[in-house]
């Protein structure tokens, strides 16, 4: 089997921490560098923050080890920062508007498709 992790997964791996790490920052300060077109509001502080350490967790999973238990860690916890800006959009905590759903929509999908590169890895993982 090959030993090297591939350097994709890497990657993945590395966006997942960088990015759960700006979700918890924007999280606490409502509009990190001017990111979002409308600040968050306090209430969606701790969703979002929580949604942001999901994605760091997901992205160590993948980092720690080469085993497909942590590729499994990484899809659930990358799967559950997904889940996290669904509730945060549903229950209304989220500032609407054509900017904001912009950023919600791409952000999910460069994580539904971290997912399926993980996936499409499968193998790679021992």
């Amino acid at each position: 089997m090959n030993r090297k992790r591939p350097t994709g997964v890497t990657i993945a791996a590395v966006y997942a921490i960088i990015a759960g790490t700006g979700e918890v920052i924007v999280g606490f300060s409502g509009n990190y560098l001017g990111i979002l077109s409308i600040p968050l509001p306090p209430a969606a502080a701790y969703p979002a923050a929580i949604s942001g350490v999901f994605y760091i967790l997901g992205g160590l999973s993948l980092l720690i080890t080469r085993k497909k238990w942590g590729a499994v860690l990484g899809i659930i916890f990358i799967g559950a920062e997904i889940l996290g800006r669904v509730y945060i959009v549903v229950a209304g905590l989220f500032p609407i508007n054509r900017t904001n759903v912009f950023d919600i929509i791409v952000g999910a999908a460069i994580a539904v498709t971290v997912i399926f590169y993980i996936g499409w890895k499968w193998k790679s993982f021992e």
